[in-house]
């Protein structure tokens, strides 16, 4: 992470798969043009698929998910045509250790 007056750029970097966020336009040209003095790399422009996670980014926000996968585990178990449900965990559901083993905690 880069932090100077105020202006934020944070690195995360995986083998050969990086990417970057920040505050500023400007940190942004600077670190990529630095990185293409010394390394031979390619802008993929904004992210759309990081270490098995889909991301899609609008207006509304920035958003994870793991469809594809979920698609490829329902094709090996032969289970495309099952039957679908929006919300898997009802929302506001807390989910808590149960000390002995027995069950769910509510």
């Amino acid at each position: 992470m880069k932090h100077a007056e105020g202006k934020v750029l944070i690195l995360s970097l995986y083998v050969d798969d990086l990417i970057y966020t920040g505050n500023c336009e400007e940190l942004f040209k600077s670190f990529k043009c630095s990185m293409k003095k010394h390394f031979a790399m390619t802008d993929l422009g904004k992210m759309r698929y990081f270490l098995g996670v889909e991301v899609s980014q609008n207006a509304n926000g920035i958003f994870i998910h793991q469809q594809k996968y979920a698609r490829e585990i329902l094709s090996i178990f032969d289970m495309e045509e099952c039957n679908m449900v929006c919300n898997p965990i009802v929302p506001g559901s807390k989910l808590a250790k149960y000390e002995n083993g027995k069950g769910a905690k509510y």
